[in-house]
Order: structure tokens, then C-alpha cells, then sequence
């Protein structure tokens, strides 16, 4: 599961145009979808290619499973999002609550979220490989999945946190360039993440294809 042949392989000029839109488009609404589901399309091509990118043929079905994705991702963390929106709603009445309300959003979104979303990457993996959003929300499952590789996949997590966190950053860049600046690496940083998770995934009792000693090509 060496990353470093990947990162060659994604920014091969024959295959960078098909991620790069993908980080472009991550952070509109609706259209990021395509995003969102591109890397779902990935991450079952690796189940059982050991290497690859998704295309763009299907736009429609990569849409939909973004949609579904999104959805996941909501269940997961329905607690950091009410969190959110109760601490929104303070910060609107008083001085007195604003303060409460502050320390509210900044609980949700620097604690609880990434609590929350520690079991998406494997959530992610079970719903790319199977396309069932039930067993997605299967949690003892996935739980069972992760303590099989548990080291690996709290260095991955955190890994992915910390590069999310430097790609945005970007957004500081002043106008619409740091935007797309952000939105590409934050999605080059997904994208990186999903090779890392994919792979650890096929070694537990959660993923239904084989791996196999011998990976095929790149393609």
C-alpha cells in the first residue's frame, strides 16, 4: 500500500484532468456531488484493481452516489451538526449566549465532528464496495473493521485531518484564486485518503473481494 507510486500515477498528465475538476467544483453546492462520488467510484475500482481513477462516463450515477454519500456522512454526525446549528442559534440572541454559543461551535466543529467522522473512511469503503447505504450504517461492523488495523487507521485519520486543515489554509489567498487553490488540494487530499483507507479496508473481514499478493498494473 505504497502511496508514492499512486501520487506518481495521479499526476501523470494523462490521468490529473480527471480529479482536478472534481477539486474544482468541490465546494459548490449540488455540483459537488460529482466530487463526492467520484472518489466513491475510485475507491471500488481499487477494491479489485489495486491502482486506478474512476472516469467521467457515468455522470449521473456518480452524482447519485455522492448524494447517497452525503447522507452518510449527515447520519455520522448528526450530533456535531445540531451542536452547530444550537450554537448558531445562541450567538443570535444575547452577549451572554454568543458566548456560550461560540464555545458551542467551536466544541462541534474542532471536537465532536472529528470524533464523529473517525468511522466515515471505512463507512465510505463499505458503501463503495457494495452500493447498500444500509450497510454503511452498519457501526459494530465497521468498529469491528477498524480495531483489525487500528494503528494504521488512526495514523491515516489524523494524516487526513492535518492535510485538510493545511489545504485550507489556502483560503486565505486573497479572491476567487486561494478558493480553488484550497478546493483542488483539499480534494487531492480526499482523493489520497481514499487510496490510504481503501487499502487498509481490503486487509479486514469487512471487504468482500480478495486481495491478492500480485497488483495489476496501472491502468
Amino acid at each position: 500500500m505504497d502511496i508514492i507510486p499512486f501520487i506518481r500515477f495521479t499526476i501523470n498528465s494523462r490521468y490529473i484532468n480527471r480529479w482536478i475538476f472534481g477539486g474544482l467544483v468541490l465546494f459548490v453546492p449540488v455540483v459537488n456531488f460529482f466530487s463526492i462520488g467520484f472518489l466513491s467510484r475510485t475507491s471500488r475500482l481499487m477494491m479489485v484493481g489495486g491502482m486506478g481513477l474512476a472516469t467521467w462516463q457515468d455522470k449521473y450515477e456518480t452524482w447519485l452516489e455522492g448524494v447517497k454519500l452525503l447522507f452518510v456522512f449527515i447520519l455520522y454526525n448528526a450530533i456535531p451538526f445540531f451542536m452547530f446549528s444550537s450554537g448558531f442559534f445562541l450567538t443570535t440572541l444575547n452577549t451572554f449566549t454568543a458566548f456560550f454559543g461560540n464555545l458551542m461551535i467551536k466544541a462541534a466543529t474542532f471536537v465532536v465532528l472529528p470524533i464523529c467522522s473517525f468511522f466515515l473512511p471505512f463507512a465510505f469503503c463499505v458503501f463503495a464496495e457494495r452500493l447498500d447505504f444500509r450497510e454503511a450504517l452498519e457501526f459494530e461492523a465497521i468498529l469491528h473493521g477498524i480495531k483489525e488495523v487500528l494503528v494504521e487507521y488512526i495514523i491515516g485519520y489524523a494524516a487526513t485531518l492535518a492535510a485538510i486543515y493545511i489545504s485550507l489554509l489556502f483560503m486565505r489567498i486573497p479572491y476567487l484564486i486561494g478558493f480553488l487553490i484550497s478546493s483542488i488540494f483539499t480534494y487531492y487530499s480526499l482523493l489520497l485518503s481514499t487510496f490510504y483507507f481503501t487499502g487498509l479496508y481490503r486487509r479486514t473481514s469487512l471487504c468482500l473481494a480478495q486481495i491478492t499478493d500480485d497488483e495489476p498494473p496501472l491502468h
